[in-house]
């Protein structure tokens, strides 16, 4: 019978997995709202990345290999996802949390084997579904949300349990006592997961160089690209121009009753920085790469877009259009 007492090896790699996990988070969010994008739909189709979420946790349980490794590490990741500015507040350690405890679970009962590391990721990613449902009620129709359960499951099983499985083999090869006991890995799963784990960093790379703003530098936005005058700016910047707006959020599968939000026009911004003669469309871009698109024409014609400050981040209440439209995290507002 395995051991519950964790070593100060164990905590240490622990520790090391879940900060990486919870920093990362933000990227796979990236890649999520990148499949998002690619697919035309505002949410749903990322996903199929949920397995990336969990990835972090299998290594930690195949590497330590006691029993409550994963769900530790799921309550270390969600913390530091949660102080790294979570859009999901503090019910991302609750999803991250269950997760690691699903995976606990399913290796116990089924083992460290393939089956196992396959079984335990896809459900645990398919389990960030039904929290979220729980917590945030959204009326969504039962097969939309079996739909993207089923995208999370698949994504756990290859993302989580074949890859993470794979890596851990890669991992034991450099420590071939490891492997003493146990069955030799395949070559090919080796070489696949080589090159997901090269593809997956270096996309990372340019994630982190290119994309991400942390969350304490501060809600700052840019606009950029067409300009006569590109600008960096907050909001205080624009204080004599703020005005208060009712809007009511239509989402597919949320809804926010009319209330009032007090910001700055999107116009009143654009004006300062001067769209060039030819200027077509602007596109307002999130810290984790979301982003949507309006004809620049229409934007220098709404009195009902505006940029507001919430919770510390910028956040674009767009009136005359749905939910999908109303940006979180707003770090870019670039005219092509």
């Amino acid at each position: 019978m395995k051991s519950y007492r964790f070593s100060n090896r164990d905590l240490l790699v622990i520790a090391v997995l879940s900060g990486i996990g919870g920093v990362m988070s933000t990227y796979i969010g990236y890649l999520g709202n990148l499949l998002n994008n690619l697919l035309g739909v505002p949410f749903g189709a990322g996903q199929f990345v949920a397995g990336l979420h969990v990835f972090w946790l299998v290594l930690a349980a195949g590497l330590v290999g006691r029993p409550g490794t994963a769900a530790l590490a799921g309550l270390l990741k969600g913390t530091v996802e949660l102080l790294t500015g979570s859009t999901h507040g503090v019910a991302i350690v609750l999803v991250s949390l269950i997760q690691g405890a699903v995976l606990d679970v399913v290796l116990y009962v089924v083992g460290e084997g393939s089956l196992g590391y396959a079984l335990g990721g896809g459900l645990a990613a398919a389990s960030n579904v039904a929290v979220f449902q729980i917590l945030y009620f959204s009326g969504a129709p039962w097969g939309y949300l079996l739909f993207i359960s089923v995208l999370a499951l698949i994504s756990g099983i290859l993302f989580a349990g074949s890859f993470g499985k794979g890596v851990l083999d890669l991992i034991r090869v450099v420590q071939p006592t490891r492997l003493a006991a146990g069955r030799a890995p395949n070559k090919r799963s080796l070489a696949l997961s080589a090159v997901l784990l090269v593809l997956f960093s270096a996309g990372a790379l340019y994630y982190f160089a290119s994309v991400y703003q942390p969350p304490w530098a501060g809600p700052e936005c840019r606009v950029e690209g067409a300009v006569e005058s590109p600008i960096s700016f907050q909001l205080s910047r624009f204080a004599s121009q703020e005005k208060t707006i009712s809007a009511e959020l239509k989402g597919q599968v949320t809804y926010v009753a009319p209330q009032d939000y007090t910001g700055v026009p999107i116009k009143a911004i654009l004006a300062e920085a001067r769209p060039k003669e030819g200027a077509e469309t602007v596109r307002v871009v999130a810290t984790d790469g979301y982003e949507v698109p309006f004809p620049l024409a229409d934007v220098l014609n709404d009195d009902d877009m505006i940029l507001i400050q919430e919770d510390d981040t910028l956040r674009l209440i767009a009136a005359n259009y749905a939910g999908g439209y109303w940006v979180r995290q707003v770090s870019r507002l670039v005219i092509e």
